[in-house]
């Protein structure tokens, strides 16, 4: 059986919190006050993390994304309204035409406060789909700092059962300024290629 991250911490709290009161049991009325304390402490310091866990997880869901044939040499839009009112959009453009299967696309993708981009050329390999090499990652933001910033080819080629993945990836503080640093956030902008699809994401 396999436990998330937040169900492994609550273990770890239960555990904690019962193998306090065992030691309790022979303690003073003082140290009781003060192992308490410490529960308390640790159950609201967990509880923080089981609760941070558990929005990692959620936000690896991708953003916005969208499939479309490898042979429809058009630029490729999906854009969708997030809950604060921006708008995070994902682009696919073919820069250049080649045999099928093949070609340079150029991969955008923007969250209303960062975007990133950068260029991959694919190629036919037998009855299969090859990434070629990246190039040119690039990132702009508003009161927005990024760090790590790289390309990663996950899969270079495709399989039968598996798909040719590669991710632009960086880690976001928004906000970033003197004063005040909202929140920080790792992801970006990932393209799979299976058969004669592609799907981008923003994730």
């Amino acid at each position: 059986m396999k436990f998330s991250v937040p169900e492994i911490l609550t273990i770890v709290l239960i555990v904690a919190i019962v193998a306090i009161a065992f030691f309790a049991l022979e303690m003073t009325l003082k140290k009781r006050l003060i192992s308490l304390c410490m529960a308390v402490v640790l159950i609201f310091s967990l509880s923080a993390v089981c609760a941070s866990a558990a929005q990692e997880v959620a936000t690896k869901q991708p953003t916005v994304s969208m499939s479309f044939d490898l042979n429809d040499r058009v630029k490729h839009e999906e854009s969708v309204k997030l809950p604060d009112g921006s708008i995070a959009k994902i682009t696919a453009e073919p820069i250049n035409t080649g045999r099928a299967l093949s070609g340079v696309w150029k991969i955008t993708g923007t969250n209303g406060l960062a975007t990133m981009e950068y260029w991959i050329e694919l190629e036919k390999a037998g009855l299969y789909t090859k990434i070629k090499r990246t190039w040119g990652l690039a990132i702009t933001g508003i009161m927005t700092s990024y760090e790590d910033a790289k390309i990663n080819v996950v899969r270079q080629m495709e399989s039968p059962v598996l798909p040719a993945i590669v991710e632009g990836y960086a880690k976001f503080t928004y906000f970033d300024n003197p004063v005040v640093t909202l929140w920080t956030k790792s992801g970006g902008v990932r393209a799979s290629i299976s058969g004669n699809q592609i799907t981008t994401e923003l994730y």
